[in-house]
Protein backbone atom coordinates (compact mmCIF):
# COMPACT_ATOMS: atom_id res chain seq x y z
CA UNK A 1 0.00 0.00 0.00
CA UNK A 2 2.82 2.20 0.61
CA UNK A 3 4.18 1.66 -2.67
CA UNK A 4 1.41 2.18 -4.52
CA UNK A 5 0.74 5.64 -3.17
CA UNK A 6 4.74 6.86 -3.49
CA UNK A 7 4.10 5.78 -7.28
CA UNK A 8 0.75 7.65 -7.43
CA UNK A 9 2.26 10.85 -5.57
CA UNK A 10 5.32 10.74 -7.87
CA UNK A 11 2.78 10.77 -11.04
CA UNK A 12 1.03 13.27 -9.73
CA UNK A 13 3.92 15.27 -9.17
CA UNK A 14 5.82 14.56 -12.29
CA UNK A 15 2.05 15.56 -14.20
CA UNK A 16 1.63 19.01 -12.42
CA UNK A 17 5.44 19.65 -13.12
CA UNK A 18 4.43 19.66 -16.75
CA UNK A 19 1.93 21.89 -16.86
CA UNK A 20 3.96 24.07 -15.22
CA UNK A 21 7.41 23.29 -16.87
CA UNK A 22 7.77 26.88 -18.39
CA UNK A 23 7.44 28.63 -14.76
CA UNK A 24 9.71 25.82 -13.02
CA UNK A 25 12.09 26.68 -15.47
CA UNK A 26 12.15 30.49 -15.22
CA UNK A 27 11.61 30.19 -11.58
CA UNK A 28 15.10 28.21 -11.20
CA UNK A 29 16.59 30.84 -13.56
CA UNK A 30 15.60 33.60 -11.45
CA UNK A 31 17.16 31.66 -8.51
CA UNK A 32 20.85 31.91 -9.42
CA UNK A 33 21.60 28.93 -7.48
CA UNK A 34 24.40 27.35 -9.06
CA UNK A 35 27.74 29.87 -9.94
CA UNK A 36 31.57 29.66 -9.60
CA UNK A 37 33.53 26.40 -10.42
CA UNK A 38 30.23 24.58 -10.35
CA UNK A 39 28.95 26.28 -13.22
CA UNK A 40 32.00 27.43 -14.89
CA UNK A 41 33.33 23.75 -15.42
CA UNK A 42 30.00 22.19 -16.11
CA UNK A 43 30.19 24.59 -18.98
CA UNK A 44 33.35 23.70 -20.06
CA UNK A 45 32.67 19.75 -19.86
CA UNK A 46 29.66 20.69 -21.93
CA UNK A 47 31.09 22.42 -24.50
CA UNK A 48 33.18 20.33 -25.54
CA UNK A 49 30.53 17.84 -27.08
CA UNK A 50 29.57 20.76 -30.04
CA UNK A 51 33.40 19.37 -31.41
CA UNK A 52 33.67 15.46 -30.51
CA UNK A 53 31.54 12.69 -29.82
CA UNK A 54 31.19 11.13 -26.11
CA UNK A 55 34.12 8.28 -27.44
CA UNK A 56 36.35 10.44 -28.39
CA UNK A 57 35.93 12.71 -25.67
CA UNK A 58 36.72 10.38 -22.71
CA UNK A 59 39.84 9.61 -24.58
CA UNK A 60 41.20 13.25 -24.26
CA UNK A 61 42.59 14.61 -21.21
CA UNK A 62 41.12 18.00 -20.96
CA UNK A 63 38.03 17.09 -20.97
CA UNK A 64 38.49 14.66 -17.87
CA UNK A 65 40.32 17.39 -16.01
CA UNK A 66 37.17 19.30 -16.46
CA UNK A 67 34.55 16.71 -15.70
CA UNK A 68 36.98 15.66 -12.91
CA UNK A 69 36.69 19.43 -11.63
CA UNK A 70 33.10 19.62 -11.97
CA UNK A 71 32.17 17.00 -9.69
CA UNK A 72 34.16 17.78 -7.18
CA UNK A 73 32.62 21.58 -7.70
CA UNK A 74 29.35 19.99 -7.59
CA UNK A 75 29.82 18.24 -4.06
CA UNK A 76 31.19 14.69 -5.25
CA UNK A 77 34.32 15.59 -2.93
CA UNK A 78 34.55 16.57 0.57
CA UNK A 79 37.46 17.93 2.11
CA UNK A 80 38.15 16.79 6.16
CA UNK A 81 36.05 13.66 7.49
CA UNK A 82 33.38 11.97 5.88
CA UNK A 83 33.31 9.49 2.91
CA UNK A 84 32.06 11.36 0.08
CA UNK A 85 35.24 11.40 -1.91
CA UNK A 86 36.38 11.32 -5.94
CA UNK A 87 37.97 7.82 -6.47
CA UNK A 88 42.41 8.97 -7.21
CA UNK A 89 42.45 10.22 -10.83
CA UNK A 90 44.02 7.56 -12.31
CA UNK A 91 41.09 5.04 -11.02
CA UNK A 92 38.57 7.52 -12.45
CA UNK A 93 40.20 7.99 -15.45
CA UNK A 94 40.76 4.56 -16.41
CA UNK A 95 37.16 3.56 -15.15
CA UNK A 96 35.97 6.00 -17.93
CA UNK A 97 38.15 5.11 -20.54
CA UNK A 98 37.50 1.27 -20.22
CA UNK A 99 34.05 1.85 -20.81
CA UNK A 100 33.87 2.60 -24.09
CA UNK A 101 31.97 0.11 -25.54
CA UNK A 102 29.23 0.82 -23.17
CA UNK A 103 29.22 4.78 -23.44
CA UNK A 104 29.53 4.14 -28.10
CA UNK A 105 26.03 1.90 -27.60
CA UNK A 106 24.35 4.93 -25.93
CA UNK A 107 25.81 7.94 -27.30
CA UNK A 108 23.06 8.33 -30.37
CA UNK A 109 20.51 8.54 -28.19
CA UNK A 110 18.49 11.40 -27.08
CA UNK A 111 16.17 11.28 -24.30
CA UNK A 112 13.01 12.68 -25.77
CA UNK A 113 13.40 10.30 -28.83
CA UNK A 114 13.95 7.09 -27.29
CA UNK A 115 11.30 4.44 -28.71
CA UNK A 116 8.69 2.58 -26.21
CA UNK A 117 10.02 -0.64 -27.06
CA UNK A 118 13.85 0.21 -26.55
CA UNK A 119 13.11 1.98 -22.51
CA UNK A 120 13.73 -1.07 -20.69
CA UNK A 121 16.47 -2.05 -22.77
CA UNK A 122 18.31 1.74 -22.31
CA UNK A 123 17.44 2.03 -18.93
CA UNK A 124 18.76 -1.22 -18.21
CA UNK A 125 22.18 -0.55 -20.12
CA UNK A 126 22.74 2.47 -18.55
CA UNK A 127 22.41 1.41 -15.18
CA UNK A 128 24.90 -1.22 -16.34
CA UNK A 129 27.11 1.88 -17.07
CA UNK A 130 26.57 3.62 -13.98
CA UNK A 131 27.14 0.33 -11.86
CA UNK A 132 30.65 -0.25 -13.49
CA UNK A 133 31.78 3.34 -12.79
CA UNK A 134 34.54 3.44 -10.18
CA UNK A 135 34.11 7.47 -9.75
CA UNK A 136 34.02 7.40 -6.25
CA UNK A 137 32.84 6.51 -2.42
CA UNK A 138 30.22 8.06 -0.13
CA UNK A 139 27.49 9.17 -2.52
CA UNK A 140 25.06 6.39 -4.25
CA UNK A 141 25.71 5.20 -7.69
CA UNK A 142 23.44 6.39 -8.80
CA UNK A 143 24.02 9.87 -7.79
CA UNK A 144 27.67 10.07 -8.66
CA UNK A 145 27.08 7.87 -11.87
CA UNK A 146 24.24 9.48 -13.54
CA UNK A 147 26.14 13.14 -12.55
CA UNK A 148 29.16 11.61 -14.34
CA UNK A 149 27.31 10.27 -17.34
CA UNK A 150 25.35 13.51 -17.35
CA UNK A 151 28.56 15.33 -18.80
CA UNK A 152 29.32 12.41 -21.33
CA UNK A 153 25.70 11.70 -22.33
CA UNK A 154 24.10 15.20 -22.07
CA UNK A 155 21.38 14.44 -24.39
CA UNK A 156 20.05 11.06 -22.96
CA UNK A 157 21.34 11.04 -18.84
CA UNK A 158 19.88 13.51 -16.70
CA UNK A 159 21.99 14.45 -13.18
CA UNK A 160 20.72 12.86 -9.87
CA UNK A 161 21.09 14.52 -6.69
CA UNK A 162 19.57 14.13 -3.14
CA UNK A 163 18.52 17.62 -2.18
CA UNK A 164 16.60 17.64 -5.63
CA UNK A 165 16.38 14.76 -7.60
CA UNK A 166 15.38 12.29 -5.34
CA UNK A 167 13.34 14.44 -3.17
CA UNK A 168 10.71 15.41 -6.17
CA UNK A 169 10.10 11.73 -6.99
CA UNK A 170 10.53 10.31 -2.99
CA UNK A 171 9.92 12.97 -0.44
CA UNK A 172 13.40 12.61 0.45
CA UNK A 173 16.79 11.36 -0.47
CA UNK A 174 16.74 7.70 0.52
CA UNK A 175 13.65 6.10 0.75
CA UNK A 176 13.61 5.49 -2.83
CA UNK A 177 16.48 3.59 -2.70
CA UNK A 178 15.22 1.08 -0.49
CA UNK A 179 14.09 -0.91 -3.16
CA UNK A 180 17.17 -0.97 -5.04
CA UNK A 181 18.98 1.86 -6.68
CA UNK A 182 18.59 0.04 -9.89
CA UNK A 183 14.85 0.07 -9.47
CA UNK A 184 14.68 3.85 -8.20
CA UNK A 185 16.67 4.69 -11.56
CA UNK A 186 14.60 2.94 -13.55
CA UNK A 187 11.33 4.99 -12.00
CA UNK A 188 12.81 8.17 -12.39
CA UNK A 189 14.46 7.53 -15.82
CA UNK A 190 11.40 6.63 -17.02
CA UNK A 191 9.51 9.85 -15.64
CA UNK A 192 12.51 12.01 -17.30
CA UNK A 193 11.40 10.35 -20.66
CA UNK A 194 8.00 11.13 -20.06
CA UNK A 195 8.71 14.57 -19.01
CA UNK A 196 11.22 15.67 -21.80
CA UNK A 197 8.39 13.86 -24.54
CA UNK A 198 5.42 16.35 -23.09
CA UNK A 199 7.91 19.26 -22.82
CA UNK A 200 10.10 18.85 -25.66
CA UNK A 201 9.05 22.36 -27.73
CA UNK A 202 9.79 24.57 -24.14
CA UNK A 203 13.03 22.38 -23.21
CA UNK A 204 14.53 23.30 -26.75
CA UNK A 205 12.89 26.93 -26.25
CA UNK A 206 15.63 27.02 -22.65
CA UNK A 207 18.74 25.93 -24.06
CA UNK A 208 21.42 27.88 -24.36
CA UNK A 209 20.23 30.15 -21.44
CA UNK A 210 22.37 29.94 -18.02
CA UNK A 211 22.52 26.23 -16.96
CA UNK A 212 20.22 25.14 -19.57
CA UNK A 213 22.71 23.53 -21.29
CA UNK A 214 21.18 20.72 -22.90
CA UNK A 215 17.92 18.78 -22.96
CA UNK A 216 18.33 17.15 -19.68
CA UNK A 217 19.25 19.59 -17.68
CA UNK A 218 16.79 21.79 -18.51
CA UNK A 219 14.17 18.99 -16.77
CA UNK A 220 16.58 18.81 -13.79
CA UNK A 221 16.43 22.69 -13.59
CA UNK A 222 12.60 22.26 -13.70
CA UNK A 223 12.66 19.98 -11.07
CA UNK A 224 14.96 22.18 -8.53
CA UNK A 225 12.36 25.12 -9.55
CA UNK A 226 9.60 23.13 -8.67
CA UNK A 227 11.08 22.02 -5.20
CA UNK A 228 11.92 25.70 -4.16
CA UNK A 229 7.86 26.71 -6.11
CA UNK A 230 5.88 23.84 -3.95
CA UNK A 231 8.16 23.73 -1.41
CA UNK A 232 5.23 23.24 1.31
CA UNK A 233 4.28 19.72 -0.76
CA UNK A 234 7.52 18.50 -0.67
CA UNK A 235 7.72 18.11 3.46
Amino acid sequence: MRRFSTEKRMESRVNKLIINFDKCVKHFNDLHKFSGPSLYFHEKTIKMHEKEVATNLIRDEIFLDYLYATLASWGMHRMGPGNTKLSEYKIYQNSIVSAKENIEKLQKLEIDSIPDEKLSQTISEIYQLISRLQIGVGETKIVIGAKTLHHILPNLVPPIDGEYTLTFFYNNRTTGLNQGEDIAFGEMFRHFVKISKACKPLISSHIGIGMNTSPTKVIDNAIVGYCDLFKNEMK
